[in-house]
């Protein structure tokens, strides 16, 4: 089973509820499971933040980065590609539809997938 984790800005929310259906339906393999913020942990700190997300993104095998027009202004999407890439994670870029905003920093570097079904499996494999 491969897990995926999901970072996002909050506002693209639905995006990642996306991914979600996409998984459950199958259409991005048959041995992937989601996982990503599982509950609003800001009120408690950057610390609190680290210790909710960095487990998860340890966990995972790949981190899917969904790129909106602010992807590029989020600290906490910036945080979560950093840590991904200090425990050598493979980190995949998906550009939501009808959005132009830049990738972040730290993987201007990558390829850029559409949002696509069979993109993302091609690229979370």
């Amino acid at each position: 089973m491969r897990s995926v984790f999901i970072s996002y800005k909050y506002e693209d929310k639905p995006w990642k509820e996306r991914i979600e259906e996409l998984v459950k339906d199958g259409r991005l393999g048959d041995d992937i499971t989601i996982t990503g913020e599982s509950e609003d942990v800001r009120q408690g700190g950057n610390k609190a933040i680290k210790n909710h997300l960095g487990p998860k993104i340890r966990g995972a095998s790949t981190i899917l980065v969904l790129v909106g027009n602010d992807t590029h202004n989020s600290n906490g999407v910036d945080y979560e590609i950093q840590f991904a890439k200090s425990h050598h994670k493979k980190v995949v870029p998906a550009r939501i539809p009808d959005t132009q905003g830049g990738l972040p920093d730290k993987i201007r570097d990558k390829d850029v997938v559409a949002f696509e079904p069979e993109a993302i499996a091609r690229a979370i494999e």
